[in-house]
């Protein structure tokens, strides 16, 4: 049997709250004070929402210093005089994330040991916003998680961004050629980017719900052998057990 699993980063494997603090800590030590901290801290938020929306409706890839020149253009239309160098402070961003000192998801981590005990091509997608992927690869890096997987693919790598198809299908050529897998899931904690972008693709997909939001119980079968969710990917063996026994089923 052909299985792989891919997974997202921020807010899957990382926690993704200290590094959009960080990203305020630069922008706002760039402005030398003149924006009050909580201004800064409510631009990151309204920013990261409105390139989310951007990617789900129109699967667009934002580069993360145009996200910065855009935040620049907003800072002065309130009269705030945001003269930062938007190369220098993208620099700084990408140097602080990367360097950051944090614990990954203690469930995602196991989860990838897991998977790739049980024989699955393990790969990472994941999109940019305020950092280049450069930050992200080198903090998995240090971190010991980029060790543990096959491939690392960023959407300012590829020029795609999830939710869209091409960014699954290129995980999968890289990681199979022209295999198609018997078992593809995809692995992420957004309803949108992560969930329904694997199932547009037509594989299998799991959500990883730590908040409760869509479901209370710890492992939700939505979708006959196609798509879970979870609270916790401590119960990843029971995802894995599903999809292959459908597989089984299916050659039966």
């Amino acid at each position: 049997m052909i299985k792989m699993i891919t997974l997202d980063v921020w807010g899957t494997i990382l926690p993704v709250e200290p590094a959009l603090k960080t990203v305020v800590d630069v922008i706002y030590k760039s402005l030398g004070g003149r924006a009050p901290f909580q201004t800064l801290q409510a631009l990151v938020n309204e920013e990261r929402r409105k390139i989310k929306l951007a990617r789900r409706e129109k699967h667009e890839v934002v580069p993360p210093v145009y996200v910065l020149l855009d935040m620049q253009r907003q800072l002065r239309s309130r009269g705030i005089n945001a003269a930062f160098d938007v190369y220098q402070v993208q620099e700084a961003i990408d140097q602080a994330v990367g360097s950051l000192e944090i614990a990954p998801e203690g469930d995602a981590v196991e989860a990838i040991k897991l998977a790739k005990d049980e024989g699955y091509k393990i790969g990472i997608i994941s999109n940019v916003l305020f950092w280049r992927s450069r930050a992200t690869k080198r903090l998995l890096e240090s971190l010991g998680i980029a060790q543990l997987v096959d491939l690392q693919l960023y959407a300012d790598d590829v020029g795609y961004v999830k939710p869209s198809v091409q960014i699954f299908e290129a995980a999968r050529q890289i990681l199979l050629g022209d295999v198609v897998p018997d078992v593809y899931l995809h692995i992420g904690d957004d309803m949108y980017e992560d969930f329904l972008g694997a199932l547009m693709a037509s594989y299998g997909a799991v959500l990883v719900d730590r908040h409760g939001v869509y479901v209370k119980k710890e492992f939700v079968e939505s979708i006959p052998c196609r798509a879970y969710i979870v609270r916790s990917l401590k119960t990843l063996p029971l995802v894995l057990h599903a999809a292959e026994s459908c597989v089984k089923e299916a050659s039966l």
